[in-house]
């Protein structure tokens, strides 16, 4: 028993002293030896795409009358996704309208008058003429070339009439037009529109919803584009560099994966973002903000938070 005891004793000394050797060989690494030997770091991000989103929303308050598209169907630029019920609104552009086409209809009225009043103005312009010339060669009486004048002028002055009243027919008419397409634009805001081509997401609207105006009912993606957006620990944030080879991971799996290559690198350090999702996760340093772009983005979804290895070497 004594002799067993030994023994273990004995090699425990040993294994002590091997520790200790080695111990006492292992060179000391600096930190920026160690920060030089990394050879990849890691980012989080999420999918999003390449351009802003454009939001769907109200141009004025009312209730949701008629919904045209549903969540996840592509829409074009211009289409119109919904209704807000607008019956004052469209009774205001027909009255406008109605005003307007009047005005037209007595200025048409008006225009054939000055019209008929320029010819018969000419005509008593020529028997004036006449008269006089008749008068000069004393074969007309001075009342009768006296009468032709003044009729003439007389006609002269009609004409001078119309054509101010015409004029400011003209103006109003001018004006009218403005006050029908301001009535048309607020009729326009009960209908809203898709600001881009896209993919529409997030659409919460439902028949019957009372809305605000510019209140958010939804976003419009461009899925044909999609980047990585992500965040590099400020520690390694000057080791990453445009054009640098990432692999870009569904965060948790590691049996699939996108190529992409580093497209931006923000020039400023910025504190943590939603991409981390625990209070201490958002503590402890800053982080420097990149894009990445991707190679081939089907079949995966905006918004999926990500995990980047970006090669340095």
């Amino acid at each position: 028993m004594k002799k067993i005891i030994n023994s273990t004793a004995l090699l425990l000394a040993l294994f002590a002293s091997c520790t200790s050797k080695k111990e006492e060989k292992a060179p000391n690494k600096s930190n920026q030896e160690i920060l030089e030997a990394v050879s990849e770091v890691h980012a989080i991000g999420k999918i999003t795409s390449a351009e802003d989103w454009a939001v769907v929303a109200a141009g004025a308050q009312g209730i949701i009358q008629k919904i045209m598209v549903g969540e996840g169907e592509t829409v074009r630029a211009g289409q119109t996704l919904l209704m807000l019920e607008a019956d004052n609104a469209q009774l205001d552009v027909a009255q406008a309208g109605t005003q307007l086409n009047s005005l037209k209809a007595e200025y048409n009225a008006q225009q054939q008058e000055l019209n008929k009043a320029r010819i018969l103005a000419a005509e008593w312009k020529k028997k004036y003429e006449t008269s006089k010339a008749l008068f000069d060669k004393k074969a007309e009486t001075e009342e009768k070339v006296n009468a032709d004048y003044s009729t003439w002028q007389q006609n002269e002055a009609s004409v001078k009439g119309l054509s101010q009243k015409l004029a400011a027919l003209q103006a109003k008419m001018q004006e009218q037009n403005i006050q029908l397409r301001k009535t048309q634009n607020v009729n326009s805001d009960y209908q809203i529109k898709a600001a881009r081509s896209g993919v529409l997401l997030d659409f919460a609207a439902k028949v019957g919803q009372m809305v605000t105006a510019a209140e958010e009912l939804g976003k419009i993606y461009n899925l044909d584009s999609l980047i990585v957006q992500a965040e590099v620990d400020e520690l390694f944030a000057n080791d990453v560099k445009q054009g640098q080879q990432v692999q870009i991971f569904p965060l948790g799996r590691k049996d699939i994966y996108l190529n992409g290559k580093v497209a931006y690198v923000a020039p400023i350090l910025s504190n943590k973002s939603i991409l981390y999702e625990t209070a201490n996760e958002g503590e402890d340093r800053r982080v420097r903000q990149i894009k990445i772009s991707i190679e081939d983005s089907k079949g995966w979804s905006v918004n999926a938070k990500v995990e980047c290895i970006i090669q340095l070497k």
